[in-house]
């Protein structure tokens, strides 16, 4: 009976240990993991008009000196008679650090159809034109009463807001 006791006894210290051993994997095993970091981004998008002055004017005169803010750019120009153009330079320039794509501009065909519509604006800008950081381009906006016309329109006044829709290069 004796060996039977220590069988026993033997068998029982070793389901306690194994019992002792998985509580103790388990406990093991189910740590939290904890991960630190931080993560810095220094990107910056800043794409701004910085200058803006008129270039050709023929037949056409200044109202007043035209403006600019880093979102928009004015001008008041008086186009005196059929064939009178007036051109200004306008630089666009990407102050940010991320290099962008012209995707579309805006605002041409709107302020073309509304009266007068013989007067017409345009802009030498062309989509997918790329702006990298640090560096401007100069678009020349255009606006013209052309020669052929044959209608002296009743009002004279025109006003076009033309946007440049820029968006991060890939």
């Amino acid at each position: 009976m004796s060996q039977r006791k220590n069988k026993k006894n033997l068998v029982l210290v070793i389901l306690l240990l194994l019992v002792v051993g998985m509580a103790v994997g388990y406990a093991a095993l189910s740590q939290a993991l904890v991960i630190n970091g931080t993560a810095n981004i220094t990107a910056q998008w800043n794409i701004e008009f910085t200058k803006i002055e008129a270039g050709n004017l023929i037949g056409a005169e200044q109202a007043s000196e035209p403006t600019y803010t880093a979102t928009t750019a004015t001008f008041n120009v008086n186009l005196l008679y059929p064939g009178a153009i007036a051109e200004y330079k306008v630089t666009v320039e990407n102050k940010g650090n991320i290099n962008a794509v012209l995707k579309s501009v805006d605002g041409i065909d709107t302020a073309n159809s509304a009266s007068p519509t013989e007067v017409k604006f345009s802009i030498d800008a062309d989509t997918n034109d790329t702006l990298n950081a640090g560096n401007s381009k100069i678009y020349t906006v255009k606006v013209e009463w052309p020669a052929s016309s044959e209608v002296v329109p009743e009002t004279m006044s025109k006003t076009a807001t033309i946007t440049l829709n820029y968006t991060q290069a890939e």
